[in-house]
């Protein structure tokens, strides 16, 4: 069975919204990340799906009241009938909320999944928050150069193409495929200020959870896990909520530096260079290849 679904942008419902037919089997996890790709939005874990009151989390965690994880769940398991509702919350920093109704259901035979059929706009931009996006629309200038940046410029010019949204979800796909492959990072780390005294090699999992992985460094380099930590990238702090899921989303590449700051007292900073990139993985999800030094001194 095929879902008809409608999705609009809450606040702008008349100006960016899709029209997607999906499998009623289509993995919850699946759905959500495809919907914001078709709405032009990158960063894919920040994400929460709503339903009867009730919250799914993309991520493991025990079962609430009012909240479960969406693993195992597909779209079949919510008992869909035309008029059914459900949200996105995506992005929380910027506000963005995805309304998607069901608009019918479809008795078709084929091996589409998730294909956009129709829309308006662009989609979003996940660097403006929602009021931002509705100003641009609605104080829309004739003379653009005298009132909007030219990234502004550019994105109000940009209109709903069909096929580049369904060329961009196949990226997605493909790219998601790739990422959930099992590897093997070699990481090297070294202690900021010490590098040549106190250093590990490691080996990880690449779908070890990213909170796990840093706790893993900080036991590596004597750390007794007594205090709070932070993870850096691209030299900006990631921020909490992807610390429950796997290091593979973060996309690394070979020579890409992390950093962990942990004790935010003492200020203790580990760099990390990715060093290799291996296509396979193992039982063991840490560990420790070689080293120098016998680690920090905690308190």
């Amino acid at each position: 069975m095929k879902v008809m679904l409608n999705v609009v942008l809450e606040e702008l419902e008349n100006k960016i919204n899709r029209q997607i037919l999906v499998d009623e089997s289509i993995q919850l996890v699946d759905l959500c990340e495809l919907v914001i790709v078709s709405m032009n939005g990158k960063k894919i874990p920040i994400y929460e799906f709503e339903c009867n009151k009730k919250v799914y989390y993309p991520y493991e965690i025990k079962e609430t009241q009012n909240g479960k994880s969406m693993f195992g769940l597909t779209l079949k398991d919510f008992n869909l009938k035309k008029g059914t509702t459900f949200g996105i919350d995506y992005n929380f920093n910027n506000s963005y909320y995805f309304n998607l109704i069901v608009d019918e259901m479809i008795e078709v035979d084929d091996n589409i999944d998730f294909k956009v059929i129709s829309g308006n706009g662009y989609g979003i931009l996940d660097d403006k928050i929602i009021y931002d996006l509705k100003r641009l629309f609605i104080e829309k200038r004739k003379d653009y150069d005298s009132y909007y940046l030219k990234s502004e410029k550019d994105y109000l010019q940009k209109k709903f193409d069909i096929n580049e949204i369904n060329e961009r979800i196949n990226d997605y796909k493909k790219y998601k495929k790739n990422m959930k492959t099992p590897k093997k990072y070699i990481f090297n780390i070294s202690l900021e200020g010490f590098g040549k005294e106190i250093k590990r090699k490691v080996s990880v999992n690449s779908n070890i959870i990213i909170n796990t992985f840093c706790e893993k460094v900080i036991l590596s380099m004597n750390g007794d896990l007594s205090h709070m930590f932070g993870i850096k990238v691209d030299k900006e702090f990631l921020e909490e909520y992807y610390g429950e899921f796997e290091l593979f989303y973060l996309g690394l590449a070979e020579k890409e530096k992390l950093k962990i700051i942990y004790d935010f007292g003492d200020n203790w900073k580990f760099n990390l260079t990715l060093s290799k990139i291996i296509d396979s993985s193992d039982e063991i999800d840490f560990e420790v290849l070689s080293g120098k030094g016998f680690g920090i001194i905690d308190d």
